[in-house]
C-alpha cells in the first residue's frame, strides 16, 4: 500500500460512494452559497444541498 492510501476494509468513503475521495470531480463548479464548500460533479456539497445546477 502506498503512503496515504486507506485500506478498503476501513475506507468509508469508498463503501458509501463507490469511489475514493481523491476521485471526486469538483470540475470548477464553485462553492456552495450555503456552507462555502466545494460542489462536486453531482452538484452536491458538504452540507448535502443539491443546487440543481446542470
Amino acid at each position: 500500500m502506498l503512503s496515504g492510501e486507506i485500506d478498503i476494509e476501513i475506507n468509508d468513503h469508498f463503501k458509501n460512494f463507490g469511489k475514493d475521495i481523491n476521485d471526486v470531480d469538483y470540475n470548477g463548479n464553485g462553492l456552495c452559497p450555503f456552507c462555502n464548500s466545494r460542489i462536486d460533479e453531482f452538484n452536491f456539497c458538504a452540507c448535502g444541498g443539491n443546487l440543481g445546477v446542470d
